[in-house]
């Protein structure tokens, strides 16, 4: 499997360090390299590209900004020597956080967790002209699961849990990657550890949810979309 990735950095040295760091590793593959977002942005419209290492703090617009502004699906690694930004960023959902200067044995660990999250995304199929189910890799086999049956989807470090009414799947893959693959007006997003089945919502508090007796927390970024989901179904 390889990786093509696109470095953003607006200091050239730091450039090369990483590019010299990407040509040691066999599976990645250098597909760009841009010294600000708007550069790599032309890149990323023209280009396909699975990873992005990405600076913080560059002229113009931050790594961050660049982020909540685009549409990316990537897996991002931020490389930056700010690290009171890492709560925002994992808060986006970015793989890792390296502190520069980057040793080469950190900078392959991030890459293996992109590599990981990767590769479960690919454990993930939807089949097209069948709404009502997806198929997961689940215990080497892929297992059909109907989205009627889906309770909630809990997210850990490098897999998700999808609970349904029948069993447990531990599925290698984000919760950002399977909610592509799911109905946005079956299932909810409410945490960015939490999916839920709109259906299957029991009850609303203030900062939770129930699913019969299982208490999920709703984070205040998810708040409002909760709401409507109760007020709609008053």
């Amino acid at each position: 499997m390889i990786l093509n990735c696109l470095i953003v950095d607006d200091e050239p040295l730091a450039r090369q360090q990483i590019e010299a760091y990407v040509q040691r590793i066999p599976f990645l593959k250098l597909a760009g390299t841009a010294r600000n977002p708007l550069s790599a942005k032309a890149i990323l419209d023209t280009v396909p590209i699975d990873l992005i290492l990405l600076d913080i703090k560059m002229p113009h617009m931050s790594g961050i900004e660049f982020i909540k502004q685009s549409n990316i699906f990537q897996q991002v690694i931020f490389v930056t020597a700010f690290p009171e930004y890492a709560i925002e960023g994992f808060e986006l959902e970015v793989t890792d956080y390296l502190m520069k200067p980057v040793t080469f044995e950190r900078f392959s660990k991030a890459i293996d967790k992109a590599r990981i999250k990767l590769r479960g995304s690919e454990a993930i199929k939807s089949i097209d002209f069948q709404p009502d189910f997806i198929y997961v890799k689940h215990n080497h086999r892929f297992e059909k699961v109907f989205i009627a049956d889906i309770l909630y989807i809990e997210a850990m470090l490098n897999y998700v849990n999808i609970i349904t009414k029948r069993a447990k799947y531990t599925v290698y893959s984000s919760l950002k990657q399977i909610e592509k693959s799911l109905p946005p007006h079956k299932l909810l997003k409410i945490h960015k550890s939490y999916m839920v089945a709109i259906d299957a919502i029991t009850a609303i508090e203030q900062q939770y949810l129930l699913i019969g007796n299982i208490k999920l927390p709703v984070s205040r970024t998810n708040k409002n979309s909760v709401m409507k989901v109760a007020q709609r179904d008053k």
